[in-house]
């Protein structure tokens, strides 16, 4: 075939496609109708789980490899889901059949607020009519009048924190949360006219903007900054002057409707930025059983002692998760807290009727914002365990663990334990013949948990943080967690701020300073053994005692097991091991540890064709 021919049949292969994926949504939503008859919960995690698993295998019968297809069907059944949801709370909350909807948000076309709107009601089929407004003040007005059916208003944000101004007016409105959305922000420098950074002597921005990203503004010393009242009215400002000398701060799809170009992007301190929405409306809506729902409300305790303590002890014996406690103070009354609170419970299930019933006895103060479906769809998680079952059955490994139970460690997503171990396969050096995502796709694809490859030791600092970026962004595409070594306490922040647990470098000169500041970061780290288990645990204190107990240790030398069982009559910290690839005995190697107790392992691996060990030490381990 001539290429005219090979890209008609791809054409006609992605019509079938869209075909075939259009009649797998309408059966989802027949799936949904029977549940409506059949009350049942809308996710299925063992079964999605037994169908990934299925369809993986029948892929690499195929020549597709896991991800691919992982990726495929977490996308399908994140629209499955979003669907159902929808219909059953259409079917519970009928709205008359209007040709348009209204939406208050802040500021102009363009902005974050819009862009959200934009994306919550875009599962209505109807006409948007938006209302821009210059304060959060004027939405809650705007909705309350009835001139707006819905106000978006952005309460948190993963780098800037709370947005205080809304959680103190969401205290005194009648209106009633209905939905939340999460939305990626992505900064970027935009200018109307083709010009330089070098030239510009002004930006245009709001002030949550400048303060998430602050770390690239302070590199521009002579650029002056003002302040606006969104992101849009920064964009609208820079489009109608069309000068070179300045530009504006947003995100690029906005400036795209003010015919705005992004001159620099990726702004952010923080790069996994996002922002959370709520979505009010005058009245509240009723979340059917089936779905994953949130419950905000908000209360004051007074100031006895271990009154909050109390409030959350009635959660806690009612197995209501709190995903969010905001305290804010109470106008006129000094000293004194109200608290927001998200729970992911239904408000009308019997446990949160119960917990409320107690909760009014021991407060000053409740009231419900409102109940909504939880804007939340995890991916469907597949353990290495699964990955790497036989076929046939095989029976369970009768001994156990010598060692007693650990402390918890939780790294990325993955958690540290006897009964799942975690698999890390730290590169030697920044691969040279195949790209990073490859060898991400085969850790992946081998059973594998954690991506680590050197990042710093180049000595310049753009390059070294452009390698921390890369790896962040690599292995969050194939849902890994990422780690590095970290050296001495100056690059101990940077790594911090990208990855998700950190490998102090052993015997490393500066040693207290390095342990400080592990101690004193958020995240989990690795730390290696000392040459006796006195120096080990010295180390390991000095570390917790900063704050940090995020703590594992992990042997780099390959100890005798005696050695380890000696440690472990001593600690309740973790244990990982490190290995070597090369060794022939290497799956055996890692049972033996897993029945002593280890629970993680590394492998050191210098060149990128011995990751297929990862996948034979990983089949030993979940099939014994």
């Amino acid at each position: 075939m001539n290429l005219d021919e090979i890209r008609a049949q791809i054409t006609r292969l992605d019509k079938e496609l869209l075909t075939l994926l259009a009649k797998r949504k309408g059966l989802s939503l027949d799936v949904a109708r029977s549940k409506l008859q059949h009350p049942r919960p809308i996710r299925d995690q063992e079964r999605e789980q037994a169908l990934l698993v299925e369809l993986i295998n029948q892929g690499r019968a195929l020549g597709l490899d896991a991800h691919y297809v992982t990726q495929i069907y977490h996308t399908i059944i994140e629209d499955s889901v979003l669907s159902q949801q929808a219909l059953l709370q259409e079917v519970l909350n009928p709205q008359a059949s209007s040709p348009a909807i209204s939406v208050a948000f802040l500021g102009l076309r363009g902005s974050y607020s819009n862009m959200a709107a934009r994306k919550y009601l875009s599962r209505y089929k109807a006409t948007l009519v938006e209302h821009n407004c210059e304060s959060f003040q004027q939405i809650f007005d705007t909705v309350e009048s009835g001139q707006a059916q819905y106000g978006i208003l952005p309460i948190e944000n993963t780098s800037s924190g709370a947005i205080n101004d809304v959680f103190d007016l969401i205290q005194h409105t009648s209106l009633s949360i209905v939905g939340e959305l999460t939305q990626p922000i992505e900064h970027c420098l935009l200018v109307a006219v083709d010009t330089e950074v070098s030239k510009l002597s002004t930006l245009y921005t709001h002030p949550q903007v400048y303060q998430q990203c602050s770390q690239y503004l302070s590199t521009l010393p002579g650029v002056k900054v003002e302040f606006c009242a969104a992101s849009s009215n920064a964009m609208e400002l820079v489009a109608q002057l069309r000068r070179p000398d300045i530009g504006a701060m947003g995100s690029a799809d906005g400036g795209a409707l003010h015919g705005l170009t992004p001159l620099v992007s990726g702004l952010a301190n923080q790069k996994q930025n996002m922002t959370r929405f709520i979505v009010v409306a005058r009245k509240p809506v009723e979340v059917a059983m089936q779905i994953p729902a949130k419950t905000s409300f908000i209360m004051s305790t007074g100031q006895q002692s271990g009154a909050l303590v109390e409030t959350l002890l009635v959660l806690r014996n009612h197995d209501i998760p709190m995903t969010k406690l905001q305290s804010r103070p109470i106008i006129g009354n000094p000293w004194e807290e109200m608290f927001y609170v998200d729970v992911a419970a239904n408000v009308n299930s019997p446990a949160m009727q119960a917990a409320l019933s107690e909760l009014k006895d021991i407060v000053h103060f409740i009231k419900i914002l409102g109940c909504y479906p939880s804007d939340e769809v995890s991916p469907t998680r597949i353990s290495s365990k699964l990955l790497n079952q036989s076929p046939a059955p095989i029976e369970p490994n009768a001994s156990a663990p010598l060692k007693s139970p650990t402390l918890a460690l939780q790294v990325g997503r993955f958690s540290v334990s006897p009964q799942e171990p975690l698999l890390a396969v730290l590169l030697t050096q920044w691969p040279e013949r195949v790209s990073l995502a490859e060898v991400a796709r085969q850790i992946k694809e081998q059973g594998g948990h954690v991506l680590g490859v050197p990042c710093f030791g180049e000595g310049d600092s753009q390059f070294e943080q452009s390698r921390l970026q890369q790896l962040s962004e690599v292995a969050k595409q194939f849902d890994l967690a990422t780690l590095t070594y970290v050296h001495n306490s100056e690059q101990l922040p940077r790594a911090a701020e990208s990855l998700d647990v950190l490998l102090l470098a052993p015997n490393e000169g500066a040693r207290e300073a390095l342990l400080t500041a592990a101690g004193r970061s958020t995240r989990p780290v690795l730390l290696p053994l000392a040459e006796s288990h006195a120096q080990t645990l010295a180390d390991a204190e000095r570390l917790l005692a900063q704050g940090n107990q995020q703590l594992a240790l992990i042997d780099t030398q390959s100890r005798p097991l005696a050695d380890l069982l000696r440690l472990q009559q001593h600690t309740r910290l973790p244990l990982l091991s490190q290995l070597a690839p090369q060794e022939d005995v290497l799956a055996e190697l890692g049972v033996v540890l897993k029945g002593v107790g280890i629970q993680g392992f590394c492998l050191s691996v210098e060149d990128e064709d011995n990751l297929h060990a990862l996948g034979q030490l990983a089949q030993r381990l979940y099939q014994d």
